[in-house]
């Protein structure tokens, strides 16, 4: 036999692969191989085919092959490992790759590869391990950096993960999948800024990357950008009609903005998909409540409980079904169901996510002191992290405890000094007379963002109005009616009218505005236009006391009668006498 015939035979079989026949590069490799029945090289070779193409019980045999007529060499032993691997036989897997190491230890890709087979039976430690020993043999083999950040990921050690994926996409910045990882133990820490400007990074690699483009949309979500979010998922839909969560993500942010009508056909959409997902339920079950179909909502509640007895969200929302349905037993017993199906996640899994939401059940169920207990517990489980701290936080500041939640916010920044959610509940945390003795070094730490200095300036509205104007926006409806209030304080109410005339051109459907724009024109003592806001914020509200006053304190100094006025005020609160 010719040497060079079979080289020639070879590079054919090579060079159709490369064109995309595979029947006719096939049929090539297995002509050389009749040529060489007992080379290694072939059968590995042929191996390495039958993987590419899917085949890994065929891949299996010549490796088998390649292995028995060359047991020296590493890498045939490596790669029977792979397609061992690859057939769900994990144990056989790991024996082939000790193999593979026993004739070469500093095999990166074998560890890794071992590591991988001891992940897929739950053998975690050893997993790590493995890795451990990858990324000693060769500390650039970015394979490695990225299974132990998602090992580390999946036990819950999310601060120790970030580590690993961010060494991963420094050595190997084209992988679109360690990326996305990178910004999931973000989002999974509740950073969701920060976790929207990594996903970007893996869609810059791939645009129809359809995994980032719905993480995208459901960070988000979680920072109630709605508007912003559903785009995303429509995207997403437009890149894989039959991804399901897209669907359902979708239909429920339509629903968070007031749109159940539309959300609905989305919802049902994602259940028609997968019928097996419990969220998918809870989602048409919120839906359902807010279209006031309770009847209909308890029963698609129930079915996601059907599926996921212990499904937390489920719970949750039967139990304000019942809650609107005046059930107050009933509904008592579902956020019983909730706390008691969170306390067993929340110790299997030991995640400060899983306290933090039986914290938040427990509390908006009234039970607050041990609502904050289980906040307690998170951070106990995740004190290296910032996320914990703020949620705590969050609940203090609403139960207006401003100097224990400023204590944990400034724990919580030690560990993350740079977090805008920390900045801007410290900012919440603070009276407006420590605002304005620190509002300089405050300034400094906003980091320019208009958001940070809006809540700054909201704080100084009475006590510092000229500083305040400084850090208020002038096109956020807020920050305007904020804004109102400092030149009315200035005394200045023609430029607080001019305001509020342009407030009213931004939400025309908003009473506050209206009502403020009758008063600051009352106290210009513009009577006849007074009259006309007052007017139109009836319109809006025709039962607001502050509008009805007003109607009637117009009517009183231009002499005409407002006893129609009086009396309906009478209805609402009759301690309000013109």
């Amino acid at each position: 036999m010719n040497s060079l015939d079979l080289i020639e035979i070879i590079e054919s079989g090579e060079q159709f692969l490369e064109n995309g026949d595979t029947s006719r590069a096939h049929n090539k490799f297995l002509e050389a191989l009749k040529l060489v029945p007992n080379d290694p090289q072939m059968h590995n070779r042929l191996g390495m085919f039958e993987m590419a193409q899917g085949n890994p019980e065929k891949a299996k045999l010549y490796y088998q092959e390649a292995c028995k007529l060359a047991p020296e060499v590493s890498r045939y032993h490596m790669r029977l490992g792979d397609s061992l691997q690859r057939l769900s036989r994990y144990e056989d897997a790991i024996q082939s790759y000790s193999r593979s190491l026993e004739l070469e230890p500093k095999n990166a890709p074998a560890w890794n590869n071992r590591g991988f087979a001891n992940f897929n039976i739950d053998r975690w430690n050893e997993a790590l391990r493995c890795y451990d020993e990858s990324m000693r043999s060769d500390p650039t083999y970015a394979v490695a950096w990225y299974n132990y950040g998602y090992t580390l990921q999946l036990s819950g050690r999310l601060n120790e993960s970030k580590d690993f994926y961010q060494k991963a996409v420094d050595l190997d910045p084209t992988d679109k999948i360690a990326w996305n990882n990178l910004a999931n133990v973000h989002y999974n820490q509740g950073q969701y800024e920060r976790s929207i400007e990594i996903y970007k990074k893996s869609l810059e690699l791939d645009m129809g990357y359809v995994i980032a483009v719905n993480n995208i949309g459901n960070a988000l979500d979680h920072l109630h950008r709605y508007e912003e979010s559903i785009p995303y998922h429509e995207k997403a839909i437009e890149l894989d009609s039959t991804f399901h969560y897209a669907w359902m993500a979708k239909g429920r942010a339509l629903t968070k903005l007031n749109r159940p009508e539309e959300g609905l056909e989305f919802i049902e959409t994602s259940i028609e998909l997968d019928s097996d997902d419990p969220d998918y339920y809870e989602a048409l079950g919120r839906c359902y409540i807010e279209l006031g179909l309770l009847d209909k909502a308890r029963i698609i509640l129930n079915q996601g409980l059907a599926i996921d007895g212990q499904h937390v969200p489920c719970w949750i929302a039967l139990g304000d079904v019942n809650a609107n349905l005046g059930n107050n037993i009933q509904s008592l017993q579902c956020y019983d169901e909730a706390v008691r199906a969170q306390d067993v996640l929340s110790r299997n899994r030991m995640r400060d996510l899983d306290w933090i939401e039986k914290g938040r059940i427990l509390h908006e169920a009234g039970v607050v002191h041990e609502g904050l207990r289980q906040y307690n517990n998170a951070i106990n489980v995740a004190s290296a992290t910032s996320r914990p701290y703020f949620r705590m936080a969050e609940v203090l500041l609403r139960d207006d405890s401003y100097d224990r939640a400023q204590e944990v916010v400034k724990k919580g920044l030690e560990v993350d000094p740079d977090s805008i959610t920390g900045q801007k509940l410290l900012i919440q945390s603070l009276s407006p007379l420590e605002v304005n003795t620190n509002i300089d070094d405050l300034v400094s730490k906003s980091q320019g963002l208009q958001n940070l200095k809006s809540a700054l300036g909201s704080k100084l509205v009475e006590i510092n109005p000229s500083k305040a104007l400084e850090l208020l926006d002038k096109t956020i409806f807020k920050d305007i009616m904020n804004r109102v209030v400092c030149f009315k304080n200035l005394n200045d109410n023609d430029e607080a009218l001019n305001l509020l005339k342009h407030a009213i051109t931004l939400e025309p459907n908003n009473v506050n505005s209206w009502v403020a724009a009758g008063w600051s024109a009352y106290d210009l003592e513009k009577y006849i236009e007074a009259d006309t806001f007052f007017e139109s914020a009836l319109g809006c509200d025709i039962s607001c006391p502050d509008a009805l006053f007003g109607k009637a304190s117009v009517m009183k100094v231009l002499g005409k009668d407002y006893s129609y006025y009086q009396e309906a005020l009478n209805s609402i609160d009759p301690e309000l006498v013109i």
